[in-house]
């Protein structure tokens, strides 16, 4: 993990991959809390998991405010939630999402036990609806619509659901920020540019 001067522009990748288990979530949640001046891409390529971790990485990143999202390829359940969770968010074109309701497995319970955690499910989806509508401009009925089974969406299909901005182009996404020497020039550039232009 890089700090202070160790930062390195490959230092902005986020990777959640496979299974969002709790040791991805350990990583992701430390690396943007330890750099939270920082700015981060996270790139996805999961088909879920915990519904738990999904909801502790969408809550750091919306507090954070400075995450870009790709999908280079699935973003089912609660990785879904988290694509949509991004600053500026990104597909490529063969990119599939999949939204569907809290899953949760209850075991074996007491009978109030197992009222208590169905009242809490209701909740917990009744929230992830909302946030998803926040995030994709989809009113709360059409998603309480669509998350009632598994709602697949392909390619353009996520940018017109409003899960995704726009399809990744790897010179803008991904080009490492200038040096601060090549900044500084820009600025000054800019400055300069800008007194002609009012003179």
């Amino acid at each position: 993990m890089a700090d202070g001067g160790d930062w390195k522009p490959d230092d902005r990748f986020l990777y959640l991959t496979g299974e969002i288990t709790d040791e991805q979530t350990h990583e992701i949640l430390s690396r943007i809390l330890q750099n939270w001046d920082r700015e981060f891409l996270l790139v996805i390529n999961s088909d879920g998991g915990s519904s738990f971790n999904a909801v502790a990485v969408v809550n750091v990143m919306r507090e954070h405010g400075r995450v870009d999202t790709l999908c280079v390829g699935v973003a089912l359940s609660g990785a879904a939630d988290c694509l949509a969770a991004g600053r500026r968010r990104y597909i490529v074109p063969g990119a599939i999402a999949m939204l569907h309701q809290v899953a949760w497995e209850l075991g074996r319970e007491f009978a109030a036990n197992l009222v208590q955690n169905a009242r809490f499910l209701e909740r917990l989806n009744a929230n992830m609806a909302d946030r998803l509508a926040q995030h994709t401009g989809r009113s709360r009925e059409q998603l309480d619509r669509d998350m009632a089974t598994d709602f697949y969406l392909v390619g353009q299909e996520i940018l017109d659901y409003g899960l995704a901005d726009t399809y990744w182009d790897p010179k803008t996404v991904l080009a490492p920020p200038p040096p601060p020497r090549a900044r500084a020039r820009l600025f000054a550039e800019s400055a300069e540019h800008g007194r002609k232009s009012r003179g």
